[in-house]
C-alpha cells in the first residue's frame, strides 16, 4: 500500500489517499494518519478509490483516527470506497459511523 496526502489551504481538507491493500503490515497508514490528526483539522478526508483491500488492522487505525478528530471537534470522512473496500465497511458496521462520500467534492459540500 501506499499512502499520499495533499495538505489543505485556502479552506481545502486535506486529502489522504490510500492505494493498494492496507493490512495488518501497513505501518505508514497509522502514523500518516495520527500526524494529521495531531494538525487537528476540520476535515480530514481518506480517499479509498485506489484501495483494493482492507483489513481489520487498517478499520481499527481508522476508527482510531476518527475518534481523535472527533473529539478535538473535526471530522474523518471515507471518500470513494472501491466497491470491494465498500462491501467491507458495510458488513463491518463503519459505514453507519464513520461518514462515507462519493467524492471528495461532495464531503466538502456537508
Amino acid at each position: 500500500m501506499s499512502v499520499s496526502k495533499a495538505d489543505g489551504e485556502g479552506g481545502f481538507p486535506t486529502v489522504v489517499r490510500l492505494v493498494g491493500e492496507a493490512d495488518v503490515t501497513t505501518r505508514e497508514l497509522g502514523d500518516v494518519l495520527g500526524a494529521e490528526a495531531a494538525k487537528k483539522p476540520r476535515l480530514l478526508l481518506v480517499d479509498l478509490s485506489d484501495l483494493t483491500f482492507i483489513d481489520s488492522a487498517a478499520l481499527h487505525e481508522i476508527v482510531r483516527v476518527h475518534r481523535r478528530l472527533r473529539a478535538d471537534g473535526g471530522v474523518l470522512a471515507l471518500v470513494s470506497p472501491s466497491p470491494g473496500v465498500a462491501r467491507v465497511l458495510q458488513l463491518s458496521g463503519l459505514d453507519q459511523v464513520i461518514p462515507v462520500h462519493a467524492s471528495a467534492a461532495e464531503a466538502s459540500a456537508k
